[in-house]
């Protein structure tokens, strides 16, 4: 052999080797199948020079399956089909080959007892090596070549087979890859069943439902709604801890779920092959309308049929009959299931199957657990099922104390009188006090000299002086026409006096102006002394003796414009008596009046006791004077009626006594079990709110 054959030779090898190295790269990147034995043959054809390959692995069912071919059309494979059936015969010997084989043109393969097994139909040489995987047979790898010099297509078969065993290496390392994620797979379904069926409460359980859910089907919010009272009611969302009921996205998937359960088959959104009625169809759109979702997945759940009893003779037959046979009506769903995608449209992947695993598990507890509380006397039996704890050897004298306590403080609600007094919030002011009003509209021009809040005035004393520029200008209009009148009198006088001249008719009408002007004027003498009563209403006085209760009075009245009635300032007589004004609510006006009527018939007064927000350390006591008849609405406090409460000014301090200081106010409404006296308004709220409902 020539040095120039050796070296061809030396290229030819490391190319073939670097071919091997880089499919081996292929097989140890995380390819999917299809897409590492497509590079793979094409870099096999192309080392081999070969016309066409061929790549089978056997599928699911146990069928060899081509996952990827090139340049079948130059084999004349499809031309005949006699000739596809015999390759397809000699694949399946290939198959069961245990190595690599070599199969000449239009070649007959024979079986263990001689007779042909398969034979090659075409014109070109097969190179076949097998697909191994923790050794059972995964596969073929099949090549199409030119017929050449034995020696050479041994070479091809040697090639053949190291490039099967690095697919080998890398269909091995795809089934554990997959056998890993299985097993993880596995370990989260035994998880979410274990948990889904934890609990027998139905809200606890379709709590685990949506949470454990979510991470077996990968997508981003399940909901689940079970049946309450005929209805089918939200009762748990992936990732929440409670439900605000007056949402509008939960009121929208109640509404959509509900519309589906009465349908009774699973909605798929998006699915072009599905055509769905214009009720679903509506709330569908309203519901993505608020949630935003890109898919969903809604699957009524119904009630499991039952299984079949396995007797020790067998399976029960009549239990199979009833398990297989129709309903005569269709069942109403139990609760929902709602799968919720917000990036992503499609459900590849698996995730149909994952959505009804999920189901499957989750209609069969949910099942389980509305069957469990439908129990008659569940309450009641679940209560005593948790009182076993209590009532055991190490907890029984704990479980005795306890309730011998409870008891003892039952009977003292019941039996230990206590005086019930009630509470209301007021404030303190004089008995004698006076509001001091604008008798006339104008404005307040000056303020006497040491008017402010404290000071003491006296009954009459001058505090204001208003101006009415309206008024002046019709008393003055009144002075002027009076004056005017006048001297027409005197003229018409002095010219019957005087001219005797002036015929009768004409005195008798100069006489008759003259009492028309004396009337005149007697009317505007009259409008004058009016106009004059009015003017003095322009000085304010006070009236009654006492101290000014009003703040910022200067600022809140000089130069400002007042209307008739408008209250300018309080006066208040602080020598006097003084009451307190309470403010009590009209729900404790009952007890109020009932113990003033028994007071009043024991020849008593009903008492008060109070303190001062300025003294809040000194207990005072007062008198129950009256209580309005009219309730009245005070803000925050509500419908309040007004009780007056006489006092003894002089157990006060002088300082306590400012007009509306805060006071705190407690009438004593007599004697009543200290239960009653504690909860008399959880027990007003539970009479009007709950057993006037029932009536």
């Amino acid at each position: 052999m020539s040095t120039a054959e050796e070296q061809a030779i030396e290229e030819a090898r490391q190319q073939i080797r670097a071919l091997v190295e880089e499919i081996g790269v292929l097989a140890r990147n995380n390819m999917a199948e299809a897409d590492f034995f497509r590079g793979l043959l094409d870099r096999v054809l192309e080392a081999m020079g070969a016309v066409a390959g061929l790549v089978w692995l056997v599928g699911e069912q146990g069928r060899v399956e081509p996952i990827c071919h090139a340049g079948m059309q130059a084999t004349g494979l499809s031309d005949v089909p006699e000739s596809q059936e015999a390759h397809g015969r000699l694949v399946q010997t290939l198959m069961g080959n245990p190595t690599g084989l070599l199969v000449p043109p239009r070649a007959t393969l024979t079986a263990a007892d001689g007779k042909p097994a398969a034979e090659n139909p075409t014109d070109l040489i097969v190179v076949a090596a097998p697909l191994d995987r923790a050794g059972s047979r995964a596969g073929l790898i099949e090549v199409f070549h030119q017929p050449n010099a034995p020696d050479v297509e041994r070479g091809y078969l040697a090639f053949l087979e190291q490039v099967s065993a690095v697919a080998n290496g890398y269909l091995e390392r795809r089934q554990l890859v997959t056998l890993d994620s299985q097993q993880t797979a596995l370990a989260q379904v035994d998880r979410f069943s274990r948990a889904v069926h934890e609990s027998l409460d139905p809200v606890a359980t379709a709590f685990v439902l949506a949470n454990e859910a979510r991470r077996i089907i990968g997508c981003d919010r399940v909901s689940v709604l079970v049946k309450r009272r005929r209805k089918l009611r939200l009762e748990a969302v992936s990732g929440q801890e409670s439900i605000e009921r007056r949402a509008t996205a939960v009121q929208a998937i109640e509404a959509l779920v509900r519309v589906v359960a009465k349908a009774g088959d699973p909605l798929w959104h998006p699915d072009p092959a599905q055509e769905l009625p214009p009720q679903i169809e509506e709330e569908l759109e309203h519901y993505i309308d608020e949630s935003h979702a890109t898919a969903l997945a809604i699957i009524p759940l119904e009630k499991p049929r039952p299984t079949p009893v396995v007797k020790p003779g067998g399976v029960d037959a009549v239990a199979v009959a009833k398990a297989e046979a129709a309903p005569r009506q269709a069942p109403e769903p139990i609760g929902a299931l709602v799968a919720e995608w917000f990036s992503s449209s499609t459900f590849d992947g698996g995730k149909r199957p994952r959505v009804e695993l999920v189901a499957e598990h989750g209609k069969v507890a949910i099942a389980n657990a509305l069957v469990h509380t439908s129990l008659p006397f569940y309450g009641v039996l679940n209560l005593l099922g948790k009182s076993r704890m209590l009532t055991t050897a190490r907890n029984l004298p704990r479980t005795i104390l306890a309730a011998l306590a409870t008891v003892a403080a039952i009977l003292a609600l019941v039996l230990v009188p206590a005086d019930l007094r009630l509470e209301g919030k007021g404030t303190l002011e004089p008995v004698h006090r006076r509001d001091v009003f604008a008798e006339i509209q104008g404005v307040v021009e000056r303020l006497e000299p040491g008017l402010e809040h404290g000071a003491e005035v006296k009954e009459g004393q001058l505090l204001a002086t208003l101006r009415n520029t309206d008024l002046e200008v019709a008393l003055s209009d009144v002075l002027g026409r009076k004056a005017s009148s006048e001297e027409q009198l005197v003229s018409t006088r002095r010219a019957l006096l005087e001219d005797h001249k002036i015929s009768a008719d004409e005195k008798i009408r100069m006489a008759g102006r003259a009492a028309q002007l004396q009337r005149e004027i007697e009317s505007l003498e009259e409008q004058r002394k009016l106009y004059e009563m009015k003017k003095k209403d322009l000085l304010v006085r006070s009236p009654i003796d006492g101290v000014i209760v009003t703040w910022q009075v200067r600022d809140r009245l000089i130069l400002r414009p007042v209307e008739q009635g408008q209250v300018l300032m309080s006066i208040a007589d602080k020598t006097g008596p003084w009451e307190l004004e309470v403010h009590m609510p009209d729900d404790r006006v009952g007890h109020i009046n009932r113990a003033a009527a028994e007071a009043k018939q024991a020849g008593r007064e009903l008492e008060v006791d109070y303190i001062v927000a300025t003294d809040p350390g000194t207990r005072h006591r007062g008198d129950v004077k009256e209580i309005h008849e009219q309730a009245e609405v005070r803000g925050e406090q509500g419908n309040t009626v007004l009780v007056r409460v006489t006092i003894d000014p002089k157990r006060h301090e002088k300082e306590e006594l400012g007009a509306g200081a805060t006071v705190t106010a407690r009438i004593n409404c007599g004697s009543r079990p200290l239960g009653y006296v504690w909860f008399h308004d959880v027990l007003s709220f539970i009479q009007a709110q709950v057993f006037f409902r029932l009536w």
